[in-house]
C-alpha cells in the first residue's frame, strides 16, 4: 500500500510539474511554450546536461580525494540517476541514499559512499549562502525594491545559521554524545550490529577527515565544479524567459528559485511541483506578466523536472554492477 502511494505520489507530481504552469499561464500557456526557437531549446538541454556532467565531474573529485576509483560512465550514471532520485521523492529524501547505492555497485564502499555525500551536501549548502549575498548585493535589479535587498540576505543567513548549528553539534559532541549513544543500544537490533555499527563510524570518520584535507587545485576544481552545476540548473528559468522575449535580471531569478524551491520543498510534494510554481509566478509577477512566466515556467519544469527523470531512468536501465558484492563487502570490513 505504501509503494503505491508513492508511485500515486510521483505520478501526480510528473503531471503537475506540466499542468500547473499551463493553468497560471491560461490556455496560450502551451501555444508560447511551443513557438520557442530551435536553439533555444537545444541551449535549455544543454544546461541540463552541463548540470548533471558538473555534479559527475565533483564525485569523481571527493572519489579521487578518497583515494576510490570511479570512472567516467559510473560518476555520469550516478549524477544522472540520483538526481532523479532527488526529484521524484518526497523532500528530495531519495537523493543521497540512490547516490550511496550507485557509488557501492561501481566498488566504493558505503562508508566512504556516505562521507562522498556529506562532502556532496555541505559543498552545495556553501555555494548557497555565497551566492545569495552576492546576487542580492550586485544582480537583483533598479526595479526591485529596496525591501528585497534586505530581505534576500535572510535564506542566505538561514542556511549559514544551520552550518554554524551542525559544526557546533559536531565540535561539543563528547557532550551528548555518549548519552545518544546509550540511549541508542537500548534498541535490541542496534545492540547485536554493535560491531559493524563501530567500524562503519570509524570509517566514515576518517573518510570525512581525508575529504577535509587534499591538494589546493582540487579544492578549486570542486568549487567550479559545485558552481558550474547550480550556476547551469538556476540559469533554465533565466534562459527561459529570455527565449520568451521577457529577460530578468540573473540575479533576481536566481534568488527567487533559491527561496521558492527551498520552500516548496517542504511541501512534501516530489520536486517542489505546484508549491513553487505559484511562488515563483508570484516572486516574479512585478516584473513579468503570468502570461510570460506560465510558458516560461512549463519549459523549466520540463528542462528541470521531466528531462531530469527521463535521463535518470534511462541512466538507471544502462547501469550494469561490475564489482562483484563479495567484493564490496570485504573493501568495506
Amino acid at each position: 500500500m505504501k509503494a503505491t502511494w508513492l508511485w500515486l505520489l510521483g505520478a501526480t507530481a510528473v503531471l503537475g510539474g506540466a499542468i500547473v504552469p499551463l493553468a497560471l499561464g491560461g490556455r496560450d500557456a502551451l501555444a508560447a511554450a511551443s513557438h520557442v526557437s530551435p536553439t533555444a531549446g537545444a541551449e535549455l538541454i544543454g544546461l541540463a546536461l552541463a548540470s548533471a556532467i558538473a555534479r559527475a565531474i565533483k564525485l569523481r573529485l571527493l572519489a579521487l580525494r578518497l583515494g576510490q576509483r570511479v570512472g567516467v560512465a559510473r560518476a555520469l550514471i550516478t549524477s544522472l540517476a540520483s538526481d532523479a532520485a532527488f526529484q521524484a521523492t518526497p523532500a528530495g529524501a531519495g537523493g543521497y541514499p540512490a547516490t550511496v547505492f550507485l557509488l557501492r555497485r561501481g566498488g566504493v564502499p558505503m562508508p566512504a559512499g556516505v562521507a562522498m555525500c556529506a562532502a556532496d551536501q555541505a559543498l552545495d549548502t556553501l555555494f548557497f549562502v555565497l551566492a545569495l549575498p552576492l546576487a542580492c548585493a550586485f544582480d537583483l535589479g533598479d526595479a526591485v525594491p529596496e525591501s528585497w535587498h534586505a530581505f534576500a540576505w535572510v535564506p542566505a543567513a538561514a542556511v549559514a545559521l544551520a552550518a554554524l548549528l551542525i559544526v557546533g553539534a559536531w565540535r561539543s559532541h563528547r557532550r551528548w554524545w555518549p548519552r545518544l549513544r546509550r540511549a541508542v543500544l537500548r534498541v535490541r537490533w542496534l545492540r547485536q550490529r554493535r560491531t559493524r555499527l563501530r567500524a562503519f563510524r570509524n570509517h566514515f570518520l576518517d573518510d570525512i577527515a581525508r575529504l577535509r584535507r587534499g591538494s589546493p587545485l582540487v579544492t578549486l576544481a570542486l568549487a567550479c565544479a559545485v558552481a558550474a552545476q547550480w550556476t547551469a540548473r538556476y540559469a533554465a528559468l533565466w534562459l527561459a524567459l529570455a527565449a520568451l522575449g521577457h529577460p530578468l535580471h540573473f540575479g533576481l531569478v536566481f534568488v527567487a528559485q533559491s527561496v521558492a524551491l527551498h520552500a516548496a520543498q517542504w511541501t512534501g510534494v516530489p520536486g517542489g511541483v505546484g508549491g513553487g510554481d505559484v511562488a515563483l509566478a508570484g516572486a516574479l509577477s512585478p516584473w513579468a506578466p503570468l502570461a510570460v512566466l506560465g510558458p516560461a515556467l512549463l519549459l523549466w519544469r520540463l528542462t528541470t523536472f521531466h528531462a531530469v527523470l527521463l535521463a535518470g531512468a534511462v541512466a538507471f536501465a544502462c547501469d550494469r554492477r561490475r564489482i562483484e558484492p563479495a567484493m564490496i563487502a570485504t573493501a568495506e570490513t
